[in-house]
């Protein structure tokens, strides 16, 4: 067994992949992607361009660089720059990888490892796409610019020692891009650290449940508050390495608690007060206190009863842990992965996972995560159902094919209309819908069959996606739970779902999700006794009106802030 210098390895990779950054030109980040595999991971050079002519994007440059490859074995490297497309967006989609992968593997076989830079070449994707199946399936690890490469870094430098280990290169890059170890590794220390936390926070005086939801909900919010930094929305002093840069500032100020310091003026001030820099704190400036956030709206960070409890002390010692073992030990990602598109890191998923995992006696109370394939499955078919339904026109396997595999045949073109807004109008209710796995896998497939049916100028609206999933969000699905934290984490992955897909430096308010995932228990109708229903589920004349006021109030509702939040919430409990 070869044993690597893993600290030494990984530090060097990291050099290579910031010469990629540091390159003006695209020939010259061509030259550093070969160095890193031929230099690093002892690869044969290679050194001639691979057309990208046909393939099924307008995203793509006309070519790419095919810059390292194992003869024996077939492996070959392949750099794409999409500084060269017409691109309109500063991220790696899906749409452009899938595309690249399928024309390069025409020329050169189906063991590829793509290497892709973005628009302004500071995100760097190197992308394992597997042709099984009638989908590519896509696994990627992201490096940015200016942000700790970890878990990629250490992957791509145990990948030449698992080569020479396993004797066979592609088994050890399928290796390096298996997700399910760093799942694993991040669920053990997050419980971990969970556990620890929940110890040593006090003031709850013998309440252990409120103890534990208080502690979920914090370690939810500085989750929050982390993935969105990835998003560089959050900035210290100019330092977009948010908590860290928290951390070390607040005890030069001589403060004595980061959570009563610094954390509860950013979520309760900050984040949820779209005038917080007009505020003051102890006497002092907000934004001295957390320097440069965002507005989020949407709930998370409003104060509960839970918030308002007296005497409550979370020490330092919960803190800090969170911020060394996790953040900084592991690669995160807002994007929550597909069936075929995974990335190597921890996405918001991970959130509902944890979840379900540590939830008190889950295994009495039914709660169990569904995979990401079974979830996918059962959405395409619900889907495939409901379209034959409204487009009897069409033949069962169009449908499948277009739901399937995003094929946009003859008679699905000519009725692309009539798709688009059987689409637009669907109702998807999960009644039972945890942390929200469900809810997410029905957006996905939403989102990506509107966007195969969708116009090349309606795509090239930087907030194209963001927009699409806000209208998903707001007319097609409705879930419901009967644990408030459940809905609270199935909220709080769809929030984190639009603003990946936010193009700006400024994110919009988050809209409010309390009428579209609620608690309650759909098992357990309501007392149908007339004295005990209101009577807009009773027939009388003014129903409609009053159906109608309800839907209108509701509408105002999603997307308010502030006064006309409140407003909006008065005329739902009017109407």
């Amino acid at each position: 067994m070869v044993i690597a210098d893993t600290l030494k390895d990984t530090q060097a990779v990291e050099e290579r992949i910031a010469a990629v950054f540091d390159a003006g030109s695209t020939e010259e980040r061509a030259q550093a992607v070969r160095l890193l595999f031929v230099e690093q991971l002892d690869l044969s050079p290679e050194w001639e361009r691979v057309s990208l002519a046909g393939a099924r994007s307008i995203h793509l440059p006309v070519d790419a660089h095919r810059v390292a490859s194992v003869k024996d074995v077939g492996v070959e490297i392949v750099y794409v720059d999409l500084s060269e497309a017409d691109i309109h967006t500063n991220r790696i989609r899906k749409a452009e990888a899938d595309a690249a992968a399928k024309r390069v593997e025409q020329e050169l076989g189906d063991d590829l490892l793509l290497v892709f830079t973005n628009r302004e070449a500071s995100q760097l994707h190197l992308i394992r796409p597997s042709f099984d199946g009638a989908r590519v399936t896509l696994r990627r690890m992201a490096v940015e610019r200016d942000l700790p490469p970890r878990t990629p870094c250490e992957q791509i430098a145990k990948i030449y020692a698992e080569w020479q280990d396993r004797g066979n290169l592609s088994r050890a890059l399928d290796a390096a891009f298996d997700v399910e170890a760093v799942t694993k590794r991040f669920f053990d220390t997050y419980k971990e650290l969970f556990e620890a936390a929940e110890e040593q926070i006090t003031g709850f005086g013998g309440d252990e449940e409120a103890k534990r939801l208080f502690t979920q909900t914090l370690f939810n919010r500085l989750m929050f508050v982390y993935f969105l930094s990835r998003k560089r929305w959050l900035s210290f002093h100019g330092d977009t390495d948010y908590l860290n840069a928290l951390w070390k500032d607040y005890p030069q100020e001589g403060q004595k608690n980061f959570y009563r310091d610094r954390l509860c003026p950013l979520f309760f001030f900050g984040l949820n007060n779209s005038q917080s820099y007009d505020l003051n704190f102890n006497g002092r400036p907000m934004e001295s206190i957390y320097g440069q956030v965002p507005f989020l709206n949407g709930g998370l960070f409003e104060k509960s009863s839970l918030d308002e409890r007296p005497g409550i002390f979370v020490p330092d010692d919960a803190i800090f842990p969170v911020l060394e073992k996790l953040f900084d030990k592991f690669n995160f990602t807002v994007m929550e992965s597909t069936p075929w598109d995974v990335e190597v890191a921890v996405d918001p998923e991970m959130l509902g996972k944890v979840f379900e995992e540590l939830v008190t006696e889950r295994h009495e109370s039914g709660a169990y995560y569904t995979p990401r394939p079974v979830v996918s499955f059962m959405c395409r078919e619900a889907l495939k159902g409901y379209l034959a339904n409204q487009c009897p026109a069409l033949t069962g396997g169009e449908i499948a094919a277009f739901v399937d595999e995003h094929r946009v045949t003859e008679g699905v073109a000519a009725l692309a209309g009539e798709l688009r807004d059987a689409l637009a109008a669907v109702t998807a209710v999960d009644p039972a819908c945890g942390s929200g796995a469900y809810l997410l896998g029905m957006m996905q497939e939403l989102v990506e069959l509107r966007t195969s049916l969708d116009s090349d100028a309606l795509r090239s609206n930087p907030n194209y996606l963001y927009d699409l999933k806000l209208h998903v969000i707001e007319r097609n699905l409705y879930g419901v739970d009967k644990d408030g934290f459940a809905t609270n984490i199935a909220m709080l992955r769809l929030w984190l779902s639009l603003a990946i897909d936010y193009e700006g430096r400024k994110p919009q308010a988050l809209p409010n999700l309390d009428f579209k995932i609620v608690c309650g228990d759909s098992l357990l109708g309501p007392d149908p006794k007339p004295e005990k229903m209101n009577d807009l589920f009773r027939h009388s004349h003014n129903i409609l009106e009053k159906a109608d006021a309800l839907g209108a109030a509701k509408q105002r509702h999603f997307r308010a802030t502030g006064p006309e939040k409140k407003q909006a919430e008065e005329d739902i409990r009017d109407a």
